[in-house]
């Protein structure tokens, strides 16, 4: 991650770009001219895309073998089908984000970062009005960037970052704000991610956190689960998709605010998660609970630097860098499972509705 942390740098101060960026808000992809997508459902992307989400919702790493079989051979079926193509590019990000479950993580780990730049940017192509791809785009052009030492491509994903800010400020700000954790808590960008955070926090969960924290804790305690709203407002509570997604949020918030030292105030956020109204069903309670207890300890352990292909426990770094990267927001707990969303009915929650934002 050392050529990230140079160019960050370059990045930020590189305004020219950003301000064609903000004109022109082009994004590149590898594909040309592929934007023609199909709703078509087979019986064949019907069981791929369903099993995606059995699987990812179970935090079943080991199967992403089977999965990507099922999703490609779906895709081989109907290179259009736009459905498909969405959970190639998820599944890949997922193999590369969570990689700490490997024993020995190989370095064709690199190869899952390719192929999600490739399915995501194919996407985005196909559905341009959808910011949440753009932000994974995004984070997927400043990885392999990174990885493969191109300056260029690390701007891009930049750029790209700023853009799914301006298109839907509340995702892009933590997703952009979460690619970027990785860098030294001295990167100028380290300091612009804990404000991003900020921000979302007070546009969607509370307003002035330091005076108003009792208030605070019962508004997210009292945050209905979101089954049912399509609109944008539906990333902030729990869901079907994201049934964890307040506790995740708040202790990456946590984890941010520790490895920038202050860890006192990282602690208030460890503690907002806990308000969660599904927080009981929560399977990483424990980390939670250890992080609240080695708040002061973690913050230089969250600021070391972890090479390609180190190996890490859960406890010892912040979240992007462990093997709960993902799982932290979108895995059920066994009962959840088995009483909760039993008998959800997703072809109908994931419907034209919920991939194309007005």
């Amino acid at each position: 991650m050392k050529k990230i942390i140079v160019l960050s740098l370059l990045v930020i101060v590189a305004t020219g770009l950003i301000g064609f960026q903000i004109v022109f808000n082009s994004v590149s992809t590898v594909n040309q001219s592929k934007n023609k997508w199909e709703w078509v459902e087979s019986e064949q992307s019907l069981q791929a895309n369903q099993f995606f989400w059995d699987q990812f919702h179970s935090g079943n790493y080991d199967t992403i073998p089977a999965i990507l079989e099922k999703l490609t051979a779906a895709y081989l079926e109907n290179p259009n089908d736009l459905k498909t193509i969405y959970h190639l590019g998820f599944t890949h990000f997922w193999a590369l984000s969570e990689r700490q479950h490997l024993d020995s993580v190989p370095g064709t780990i690199i190869d899952h970062a390719t192929l999600a730049l490739k399915y995501l940017g194919e996407a985005y192509k196909m559905n341009p009005d959808d910011a949440r791809l753009l932000s994974f785009l995004s984070a997927a052009k400043i990885i392999v960037g990174s990885l493969s030492n191109d300056e260029g491509l690390i701007k891009d994903g930049y750029l790209n970052g700023l853009k799914s800010i301006r298109d839907w400020k509340d995702f892009g700000e933590f997703s952009l704000a979460y690619t970027l954790s990785r860098l030294p808590h001295t990167d100028p960008n380290s300091q612009k991610s804990l404000e991003w955070m900020e921000e979302t926090t007070e546009r969607c969960y509370c307003e002035d956190i330091d005076s108003k924290l009792e208030e605070c804790k019962q508004k997210i305690a009292q945050m209905a689960e979101n089954t049912t709203n399509k609109e944008r407002e539906r990333i902030v509570p729990n869901s079907w998709v994201a049934p964890h997604n307040i506790e995740g949020y708040f202790m990456f918030y946590g984890d941010l605010l520790v490895k920038s030292g202050d860890w006192e105030k990282g602690k208030i956020m460890y503690q907002l998660a806990k308000q969660a109204p599904d927080y009981a069903n929560w399977d990483y309670k424990e980390v939670l609970e250890n992080r609240i207890r080695n708040a002061e300890k973690n913050v230089e352990l969250f600021r070391k630097e972890i090479a390609n292909g180190e190996k890490v426990n859960v406890d010892q770094a912040i979240m992007i860098n462990t093997s709960i990267s993902c799982r932290t927001c979108h895995q059920m707990s066994k009962k959840e499972f088995d009483t909760k969303y039993a008998g959800f009915d997703q072809k109908s929650y994931l419907d034209q509705s919920f991939y194309f934002l007005d």
